[in-house]
């Protein structure tokens, strides 16, 4: 199946794509153009009664105030997993995972370029992340 998804950016704005639909097997593939980082994250149930007013006006699951909660809904199905979160930058061609428990390092991919479509592919069955632009692997991300 092929969707197209647009977003109208402005600066420190990002796009999220959410449904009830959760990946648990097979490998997905994805092509993303633009100036904002780009990657996955582990399914949790934010509930907007957890937290105050506004809040949850700005939230980026990267960001340590969010960890404790997001931990928090982990379920059997995470298993031994603490890959919660992985993303890349096009712009700076950085790439990061988070374990949501400790700061993460930076780590960086040559050949990324803003408003160039980069192709992410989620292996789940080999437990991979990989960076792709023209059809070329850059990086596994994480495995």
């Amino acid at each position: 199946e092929r969707s197209v998804i647009r977003a109208i950016a402005r600066v420190q704005s990002s796009s999220a794509l959410c449904s009830n639909h959760v990946m648990r097997v097979g490998k997905h593939f994805a092509v993303f153009t633009g100036h904002g980082s780009i990657g996955v994250v582990r399914p949790v149930q934010i509930k907007r009664r957890d937290f105050g007013e506004g809040a949850l006006k700005i939230f980026i699951p990267s960001w340590s105030s969010f960890w404790r909660y997001q931990i928090g809904q982990r379920t059997a199905r995470w298993t031994d997993s603490n890959v919660h979160c992985c993303y890349v930058s096009p712009t700076t061609g950085n790439y990061v995972w988070h374990d949501w428990a400790n700061y993460p390092q930076m780590m960086s991919i040559d050949g990324l370029q803003s408003n160039t479509p980069i192709g992410l592919l989620l292996d789940l069955d080999e437990g991979t992340l990989s960076a792709y632009k023209n059809g070329r692997r850059l990086a596994t991300l994480k495995d």
